[in-house]
C-alpha cells in the first residue's frame, strides 16, 4: 500500500512521488491506524516541485500480490488536496 503525491510544475505537467508506504500481510480484515507515520526513507524533492506547491493531490494505491497469476493494481476512490509548506524541516522527529 502506498500514498502518491501528484502535482504540476512549469517543467512537467504530471509529477508523482511516493511519500508513504506500508507492507500489509494477508488477513481476513485489516485496519490501518497511522496517527504519526514516519517515513522509512529520507524524502528528497530534487526539483523542488513540491516546495510551496498549493495544489498537491494525494491518492492511496495498492498492489495485491497473488500466490500465482495476474498482479492487479488498485486505487482508492477519491483523493485529498493539500498545500505543501514553503520550507522543509530536516532531521528525524
Amino acid at each position: 500500500m502506498y500514498l502518491v503525491a501528484e502535482y504540476k510544475t512549469p517543467a512537467n505537467e504530471v509529477n508523482q512521488a511516493v511519500i508513504w508506504d506500508k507492507i500489509l500481510l494477508r488477513a481476513p480484515r485489516t485496519v490501518i491506524i497511522e496517527k504519526s507515520a514516519n517515513m522509512k526513507y529520507y524524502f528528497v524533492d530534487y526539483g523542488q516541485g513540491l516546495l510551496g506547491n498549493e495544489n498537491v493531490t494525494l491518492t492511496l494505491n495498492w498492489n495485491i500480490i497473488p500466490y500465482a497469476g495476474y498482479l492487479p493494481q488498485a486505487q482508492a476512490q477519491g483523493s485529498y488536496q493539500v498545500k505543501f509548506p514553503k520550507q522543509y524541516v530536516s532531521g528525524r522527529f
